[in-house]
């Protein structure tokens, strides 16, 4: 309970996209009645999953851009789920505290549009939904804050080599959507580090961080 607490007075934009993310799956197990199959892949689909899933003729024809976004808060099982909370709460907590919330919660948003937006061009034909295109900018934007800090970025560098070589061997994996997202957080990554590259302005490391 302590460390509940600790992440959500630390880490409130991502200690939201937790709860959205657990919210949504309630709803959908709910609704499907199903553990396994929350979303309805294989029987019964759950409304709300199927109305915030990243849909491309849903986007591009009926104009629901919102998908983009909300797409990120739908998971396909409870291992899913468990491993994207997983990488928010690893990743987001250090990249809360060091960039403040509103910087944060801005990344976050666009990390999920670009994931989107790479699983809607390179692989239009299939839905997509998941917190790992946020995860996986995270990723990059982890190594931008190693850079910046001037400490070592080979850690941060084998945990996307490691999960990337993850995507590409497992079935059922969005590549796309990961790389959309790395893409994004690779984008924030250099416009943070522009900013507070050395003697530029206030460290991304201070105790009084921007929020």
């Amino acid at each position: 309970m302590d460390f509940l607490r600790r992440f959500t007075r630390d880490a409130p934009a991502c200690a939201v996209l937790i709860i959205a993310c657990v919210a949504v799956f309630c709803v959908a197990v709910l609704q499907t009645g199903s553990l396994t199959d929350p979303v309805g892949l294989y029987g019964s689909g759950s409304d709300l999953a199927w109305d915030l899933m990243m849909i491309e003729p849903d986007i591009t024809v009926g104009h629901e851009w919102w998908r983009l976004v909300t797409s990120a808060l739908v998971h396909l099982s409870l291992t899913h789920l468990l491993l994207n909370l997983l990488l928010i709460v690893l990743l987001g907590g250090e990249l809360e505290r060091a960039y403040g919330t509103k910087v944060l919660a801005s990344a976050m948003v666009f990390c999920a549009v670009t994931g989107s937006l790479g699983a809607m061009w390179f692989a239009p034909e299939h839905a997509m939904g998941g917190a790992s295109t946020i995860g996986y900018g995270m990723f990059a934007m982890l190594v931008g804050l190693s850079l910046t800090r001037g400490t070592d970025v080979r850690g941060p560098l084998v945990l996307i080599g490691v999960n990337l070589a993850f995507t590409v061997t497992t079935g059922g994996v969005s590549l796309a959507g990961h790389l959309g997202g790395l893409a994004g957080g690779a984008l924030v990554a250099l416009v943070l580090w522009w900013r507070y590259r050395r003697g530029a302005t206030s460290s991304p490391w201070s105790s009084a961080g921007p929020r």
